[in-house]
């Protein structure tokens, strides 16, 4: 069915009519409809079936470095639910119940949080997941062609898996990959070309018909050579070896100083001097705690004024044209980068007083 009479909301038995009268709308294929779900219900398998996967040594040593990280558990959820998926090649139910388990949260919430995420797969897919973007950088450098293209070598529908389940093909939103447009990511994996052997992804290189027949052939020659998708570490080997979150028993890692991450400066410090001296303008932020006001006296900057929080302007009765000033502020115990330098300028003159109305003439009075 290509076209439907009425509207229909994405959201389960919620259909919606117009009210003034039918309107074609095209129905075109979502998330939902691209990995199957649309006419079949996906087969769940057991617990029985998936805990030989989840229970191996390997797991363990992952999910317990894991939970060292968080002082609270259901913090490393979407990374254990990322294991789950690596250890069975998808998401099952009964996947997303463990990790609610490890975590310490409620099933449902886990379900939430793995159907929020586009990154988790709700079915099985072929070996190689190649996933394209579709959105607008991508779509106008051609990105519908190459799916097209993909689709046709292939002989598949988005969503679909060849007979030899080595592809599968799905259209995804923005990439981050804007500057290689159209892109294309191979499991994990970014891939817009194949360079000495491996997937590359170089800056301004984008995916073309010949590129992508290089891709597919390096995913063939990888089964041929592999037999079974050699296991790699998914959470990236920088974080690993730090022995826990700060605090927890044998933990190497540190905590942040305080200042480590300084309050924004003060912006746009302006100064004009008048028969008063010098005032100063700013802008500041509100988790601003004091502000210290700073004029150059040859050569040393010398504190001038604290000016409130909330204040709008400070006035150095001693400035004068020429003057150089900055501000700093301070958030609790963090200090903020000096404002930039301001000069003080005269102040533009006063506008002139409106001129009085002209008086109406006198009329003359009729003699009598």
């Amino acid at each position: 069915m290509s076209h439907i009479t009425g509207a229909i909301q994405d959201v389960a038995n919620n259909i919606l009519s117009y009210s003034k009268g039918p309107s074609p709308v095209e129905v075109l294929p979502g998330a939902v409809d691209q990995c199957g779900h649309a006419n079949k219900i996906q087969k769940q398998p057991t617990w029985g079936e998936i805990a030989p996967l989840l229970e191996t040594a390997e797991v363990k040593i992952r999910i317990a470095d894991l939970l060292s990280r968080y002082p609270v558990a259901q913090g490393a959820l979407l990374e254990v639910l990322w294991v789950a998926q690596d250890a069975i090649g998808w998401l099952p139910h009964e996947a997303i119940r463990w990790a609610a388990d490890v975590c310490k949260c409620s099933a449902a919430h886990a379900y939430g949080v793995a159907t929020f995420y586009t990154m988790y797969k709700h079915a099985p897919t072929g070996r190689f997941l190649l996933q394209f973007c579709h959105n607008i950088s991508c779509h106008l450098r051609g990105a519908e062609s190459m799916l097209q293209y993909a689709r046709r070598v292939l002989d598949l529908k988005p969503g679909e898996t060849t007979k030899d389940g080595l592809f599968t093909i799905v259209e995804v939103e923005c990439l981050a990959a804007c500057g290689n447009a159209p892109a294309m990511i191979v499991n994990d994996d970014f891939a817009t070309n194949v360079e000495n052997g491996e997937l590359t992804l170089k800056p301004g290189e984008c995916l073309t018909p010949e590129r992508l027949d290089k891709i597919l052939q390096w995913c063939r020659d990888r089964a041929a050579k592999y037999p079974k998708e050699p296991p790699r570490e998914v959470l990236g080997g920088m974080v690993k070896g730090h022995g826990g979150h700060p605090g927890a028993p044998g933990a190497t890692a540190k905590p942040q100083v305080s200042d480590y991450a300084p309050p924004s400066p003060v912006l746009g410090v302006n100064a004009l001097v008048d028969d008063n001296g010098a005032t100063l303008t700013w802008k500041g932020a509100p988790e601003f705690t004091e502000i210290t006001v700073e004029k150059n006296t040859n050569g040393t900057w010398t504190e001038v004024g604290k000016p409130g929080v909330k204040d709008k302007q400070f006035v150095d009765p001693e400035g004068k044209i020429g003057d150089e000033y900055r501000m700093i502020a301070v958030s609790g115990t963090r200090t903020a980068k000096p404002s930039q330098v301001c000069k003080a300028k005269a102040a533009p003159p006063p506008p002139p007083p409106p001129e009085a109305p002209a008086a109406a003439p006198a009329t003359a009075k009729k003699a009598g």
